[in-house]
């Protein structure tokens, strides 16, 4: 029994009724966690209602003929201290009111069915409006289609389609773990590039439509009615759905979690099937539709079909298999309790019936499923603004909208003015606007640290790298490889066959010019100042050429170890280009760490730097405070090494389509940082953890940096 009132001052409305069941209402007994419910299914809504044994044995005795008032009565004789309170009657009534599951003694009303049928509608289209990506076009019944062809498909609806399906999923799996190289290779670009768009564009239509009539032959097979399909706006893209609700109202929990795993089943199939095509196919169109339809296929039941925290395939499964129906409203509600009953302190409000099991799915599931929903909305709205910028920013706002203001505004609105919380009421508004008051407060006016964090590496300074300053072939290497060697000594030998007969003859040709300019100072001044530009000319050349004789000995451009690209009998012989690098010269310690900075960081790092941290890999637990002594003033599209890349564990995302994975998707400011003392012994190439000081500033100030980095980026807004 209720500790509310066990008598009711408003039972005189309720206690001459004689209601009874709408004769459409399937009845049905279920079992969850151990514990017996009724389920309520109203065919022409496609709804199940739960309800309790206590509170189905006041519904099950609605025959049309009693009142209220003497079905009350005699459950209250009977079953005394379990008997439902007036008031626990009055709500009861008032949920079946309100869910078309009762009807009165009566000649049908048809103005009450009409006002049915506009509740109907207009609930639909709430339902599109507040989801305007996910818009649903009800078109036809397709009940008699299903019931005329399942027995074509009978078999693939049971145990035989099971088997075969997890034999083709897990060869298409085995294929893609054999060929993931070749599969991932340029993903990004072939992604978004205009054959994937066009080929999804047919496939993905088809893909849903497979999806669906797995959902309509599996409840069929089970019994189930399918009584609505049509066309469901995803993300402004048509494609099919069925409304498989019906399922909901099965018995056994392995029918329901069957029908609502079936578009996962028929995405993954198709998906697997795609592969096996896909690895044994050459490249062509039979392989570019292979390919997008493995991404579609994966891709869609991976981030939003197959994953449980939002309200598709995937989470009905999960609420049937740990038996937990409605599992996403009962999780925000109990968090309402928790805040109601223990910061509130509104004792009187009851939790809904739910295990302990079941509480602790919805303490971790409502956040989880909030956070994720957040997150993929966001990433539709800024995709869509980045082919449509209006359209984009549309569907973003209405995304804060509906997970942001309306939750917040309705819950206000339940703090001020709720009937259960009229005895905290103080203490409920002072705790909601105080603790709003204090997040604003913290967001605005309390400075917290604002910090920078990038990756770089150990350098080695751009003089130790020993290069060919003209063109030869390699003759000898003059020092071993790991030898010590000072300034200026010489490293390699270079032999330019050419080179001195390209001397004999500059020789001649300057000793022509020189007798032609005395012979010609007494006959022809204006043809001696002719010979004097030309010997002068020559002799430039003659110098040109003489110097790189000097530079056919490659000389080590700083004191240190010679370490030559390759073992020095590998070298012999082989032609060098000027500017090729034979080797590097390693000084005996290092002496600065060069840092990449992406771009939206530059700034801070540029104009508001107070100190900076370094930390070395492997060394973490030692940080070092260093002094900025250079900076690269333009942005570049390359990073300094690789080691600072993502697929070398480094933090920057590179093009895969690079071939020396250098080049960054976003770009990159570099600063070089002076070397402590105690860490000149760091081997050159090692990474590097910078932490850029900016002092502090209020959380607030810092989001809004981002928020309007993200729509510069993304939108140049």
């Amino acid at each position: 029994m209720s500790d509310e009132a066990y008598l009711s001052t408003i039972w005189y409305r309720v206690a001459a009724l004689t209601p009874r069941l709408r004769p459409h209402v399937r009845v049905g007994r279920h079992r969850y966690r151990g514990q017996s419910w009724y389920v309520l299914h109203d065919p022409a809504t496609g709804r199940i209602h739960r309800f309790t044994p206590a509170a189905w044995m006041l519904i099950g005795r609605f025959d049309g003929s009693r009142t209220v008032d003497e079905l009350w009565q005699g459950i209250a004789e009977t079953h005394d201290a379990e008997a439902p309170s007036q008031d626990e009657v009055i709500r009861l009534l008032s949920q079946l009111h309100q869910n078309d599951l009762i009807q009165y003694r009566a000649s049908p009303d048809i103005a009450e069915l009409l006002d049915r049928y506009n509740r109907q509608s207009r609930q639909l289209l709430k339902q599109n409006v507040t989801n305007p990506v996910s818009f649903r076009i009800p078109l036809w019944d397709p009940d008699a289609f299903l019931a005329r062809t399942l027995p074509w498909v009978r078999p693939l609806t049971g145990w035989a389609g099971l088997i075969l399906w997890a034999a083709v999923v897990l060869a298409g799996l085995a294929t893609a773990v054999v060929n993931w190289d070749r599969f991932t290779h340029n993903i990004g670009d072939q992604l978004f590039s205009a054959q994937t768009l066009v080929i999804a564009a047919v496939a993905y239509p088809l893909i849903k439509a497979f999806h669906e009539l797995a959902h309509g032959y599996l409840a069929k097979s089970r019994g189930g009615d399918i009584r609505e399909t049509g066309i469901m706006l995803l993300v402004f893209f048509p494609v099919p759905y069925v409304d498989a609700s019906s399922a909901g109202a099965f018995p056994s929990k392995w029918d329901r979690a069957a029908v609502a795993a079936g578009g996962i089943f028929a995405e993954t199939f198709v998906a697997a099937v795609a592969m096996l095509v896909w690895a044994s196919v050459e490249p062509g169109m039979v392989s570019a539709v292979a390919y997008n339809l493995v991404l579609i296929g994966g891709l869609s039941t991976l981030i939003v079909n197959g994953n449980p925290l939002l309200k598709f395939d995937g989470y009905y499964v999960l609420s049937d298999l740990i038996e937990s129906p409605n599992l996403a409203p009962r999780a925000n509600k109990y968090w309402g309790w928790l805040v109601q009953r223990h910061l509130f302190g509104a004792k009187q409000i009851r939790p809904d019936p739910a295990t302990p099991g079941e509480k602790v799915w919805f303490l971790v599931y409502a956040p989880a499923s909030y956070l994720y929903r957040m997150i993929v909305m966001l990433g539709i709205a800024l995709y869509v603004a980045g082919h449509a910028f209006v359209l984009g920013v549309m569907v973003a706002l209405w995304t804060v909208f509906n997970a942001v203001v309306k939750p917040v505004a309705k819950n206000l609105r339940h703090v001020v003015t709720a009937p259960k919380l009229r005895k905290v009421r103080r203490r409920a508004v002072g705790l909601t606007f105080g603790a709003i008051g204090a997040v604003v407060a913290v967001a605005l006016f309390v400075p917290l640290p604002l910090r920078t964090d990038s990756e770089g590496v150990v350098w080695l300074p751009d003089e130790a790298f020993v290069r060919a300053r003209t063109a030869g072939f390699i003759a000898d290497v003059a020092v071993p490889r790991g030898a010590d060697v000072a300034g200026r000594d010489p490293l390699v030998q270079l032999t330019e066959p050419t080179l001195d007969a390209r001397l004999a003859a500059l020789e001649w040709r300057v000793e022509e010019f020189r007798r032609r300019r005395a012979a010609l100072s007494v006959t022809d001044r204006a043809q001696a100042e002719v010979a004097r530009l030309q010997l002068e000319d020559a002799l430039a050349e003659l110098d040109r050429e003489r110097v790189r004789g000097l530079h056919l000995t490659v000389r080590a451009p700083l004191a240190g170890r010679f370490e030559p690209t390759e073992p020095p009998e590998n070298l012999i012989g082989r032609y060098l280009a000027e500017g090729d690098v034979v080797g590097v010269v390693l000084p005996a310690r290092a002496d600065r760490v060069r840092v990449a900075v992406a771009q939206d960081d530059n700034v801070l790092v540029r104009d508001r730097l107070r100190r900076v941290e370094l930390k070395l890999a492997g060394h973490l637990e030692d940080r070092h405070e260093v002094r900025l002594i250079r900076e690269v003033p333009a942005a570049l599209d390359t990073l300094p090494s690789l080691a600072l890349a993502r697929v070398s564990g480094g933090r920057f995302l590179t093009d895969p389509a690079d071939p020396e994975g250098l080049r960054v998707l976003n770009p990159v400011f570099l600063y070089d940082l002076e070397m402590p003392e105690e860490l000149a012994g760091a081997p050159f190439g090692l990474r590097a953890i910078v932490r850029f000081d900016h002092g502090h500033e209020p959380a607030g100030l810092q989001f809004w940096r981002r928020v309007r980095q993200l729509f510069l980026e993304r939108f140049a807004a």
